[in-house]
């Protein structure tokens, strides 16, 4: 078994009807991977009785679910687990309305097309860098924001043309114009002088 599985607090727990705390955990996402509306809504009823910390392990379950096992089958859908996570702190815990948020929040994860890709990424990066796995900086990256970028002479010019370039595109009215406008002040040899008074921002990023 590896390290990170050998102790789960969470498996000491037993809810206030006698189940094994993981046991609802592993309930509760597994159903809602598998659009089991009943299960997923029984297990998290028990964790939200069972004690304020367990009904606050239920929200960070559901705030992963909605990147974790719904990914890109609805990209919005951690933006509304979110607001429901806020909107259900308006309420005391033993408010009557408080678990109406996690009931919708399960409800609709339930019925959200799935995608998994993100996590297993995820997990494909945390092991290549747990093996040494050691990466080249392209040479895209190197523009006047980094100290090699600007010895190399790149300067706003070589950031409007190449380090700035986005794919895949997304034409939106006038960009093009936009974007030939600002090209041409840059080539251009007389760009004005500047006012006493013109406000100065910082050379470097935060």
């Amino acid at each position: 078994m590896s390290e990170f599985m050998s102790y789960d607090p969470w498996s000491e727990i037993t809810t206030r009807n006698g189940y094994a705390g993981d046991e609802m955990v592993a309930m509760l996402q597994k159903a809602i991977r598998r659009g089991k509306e009943e299960d997923a809504l029984n297990a998290a009823y028990e964790m939200y009785i069972t004690s304020p910390q367990f009904e606050e392990k239920l929200w960070r379950r559901l705030l992963c679910i909605s990147v974790e096992d719904i990914g890109f089958g609805n990209p919005e859908a951690p933006e509304l687990i979110y607001t429901l996570f806020k909107m259900r702190q308006e309420f005391p815990y033993n408010d009557g309305d408080r678990p109406m948020f996690f009931v919708h929040a399960i409800r609709y994860l339930c019925r959200q097309k799935k995608e998994r890709s993100s996590d297993h990424v995820k997990n494909l990066l945390i092991h290549d860098f747990e093996v040494g796995k050691k990466f080249e900086v392209p040479d895209y990256a190197l523009d006047m924001h980094t100290r090699r970028g600007r010895a190399m002479g790149r300067d706003v010019y070589h950031f409007l043309t190449e380090a700035s370039r986005v794919e895949p595109y997304y034409e939106t009215e006038g960009a093009a114009e936009i974007y030939e406008k600002y090209k041409e002040l840059l080539e251009s040899e007389d760009k004005g002088e500047k006012a006493p008074n013109a406000f100065e921002f910082n050379s470097w990023q935060y």
